[in-house]
């Protein structure tokens, strides 16, 4: 049965009263997602749960209780103003000592709401030593440790026993050692969240995109950040690709498995971005889709290059034509490499090139 959403963490902050609000609203369900074996979005008839209201109750609880980014990490916590200073206890706990020889930094933990209550209280030895070994046991790389516990300090105050069981789910839903490795790394927030939670997400996922068992695999090994993102963000970028940029359905799924990165990204830029590529470079929407990274690549780097090409003649982008420019040359190397391989000139000519734009 899964835990009524209301319990995540990210709502402990509201009123008494707002919480029991949201648990009144909440379904009770049984079923749980098999992403190991299923090969289409489940039948409805087969389940209780209504993933319309499983979506309204997650966006509702991501409206009522924002989370402001921090562009210096990849991830999404409540920033406050540091209001305890740990940085004084360092030469006095044995602790703090061991995370800052990790790398951990001390200074971003006291932007986070309420670590500062907790975290002196554990013992390195007893409670910290296990979870390092166990992230270590996972194979997660000793020098990613300290970044990882920048980014979610919160692993330190849970049980092992919590995260064997959210490891054991991935191993069941044949994520093998590698693929869990590369989750912890990338996305050390995935740790936080309870099995039944990461499993509606699989599950909303794999129905919003119609994915089968196989494709949920590949985005979350691709991106492992997206499963944990805010949903709210995930619709708004669905629409930007269908309504803004003009792909159809099944374009948006294969734009999702290939690079669920970009659902990631700022909206407006990505649309500017695309706007440019389709309408001045004159990218069609299947140039894109095989080669979904051009969306990633910097507007003015982009403009850059393309009218230096344009310059010299050379903004050839189709493959049944002499002196084809890939769409990967255009965004990849080094501006010394793009001058002097792709746009057969040089760099100084290049540079030169750019300061008239």
């Amino acid at each position: 049965m899964f835990p009524r959403l209301w319990k995540m963490k990210a709502l402990h902050s509201l009123p008494v009263s707002a919480v029991r609000l949201l648990s009144n609203l909440v379904p009770t369900t049984t079923f749980t997602l098999d992403v190991k074996d299923s090969l289409k979005p489940p039948d409805p008839k087969s389940f209780t749960i209504d993933w319309d209201v499983e979506m309204a109750e997650i966006l509702k609880m991501e409206s009522s209780n924002p989370l402001e980014f921090d562009n210096h990490f990849e991830g999404a916590f409540p920033i406050l103003p540091p209001s305890f200073n740990l940085a004084a206890y360092v030469n006095k706990s044995e602790l703090l000592q061991q995370m800052v020889k990790l790398g951990v930094s001390i200074h971003h933990w006291e932007r986070m709401k309420d670590v500062n209550t907790w975290i002196l209280k554990k013992d390195f030895v007893q409670d910290v030593q296990p979870i390092i070994r166990f992230l270590v046991d996972q194979g997660v790389e000793p020098d990613s440790l300290g970044t990882i516990l920048t980014k979610n300090p919160f692993i330190l105050d849970t049980t092992i026993d919590e995260l064997k069981t959210r490891n054991d789910y991935l191993l069941q839903k044949n994520f093998n050692k590698e693929m869990i490795s590369r989750i912890y790394t990338r996305n050390p927030f995935w740790l936080v969240f309870s099995t039944q939670r990461i499993d509606t997400r699989l599950g909303l996922f794999q129905k919003i995109f119609h994915l089968s068992g196989s494709e949920v695999r590949q985005v979350v090994n691709r991106e492992p950040r997206i499963i944990t993102s805010k949903m709210s963000k995930v619709q708004v970028m669905n629409f930007g690709f269908k309504e803004e940029m003009g792909f159809e359905v099944g374009q948006v799924k294969t734009l999702f498995v290939t690079k669920p990165r970009l659902w990631l990204m700022n909206k407006p830029s990505l649309v500017n971005r695309f706007d440019y590529l389709h309408n001045v470079v004159k990218m069609k929407h299947e140039t894109i889709l095989t080669f979904p990274a051009v969306l990633t690549c910097r507007e003015h780097k982009l403009r850059h290059r393309n009218e230096f090409l344009r310059h010299l003649e050379r903004d050839q982008y189709d493959p049944t034509k002499e002196n084809y420019v890939s769409p990967l040359d255009l965004i990849s190397a080094s501006d010394s490499h793009f001058a002097s391989h792709v746009a057969k000139s040089s760099l100084q000519h290049f540079i030169d090139f750019c300061k008239t734009m």
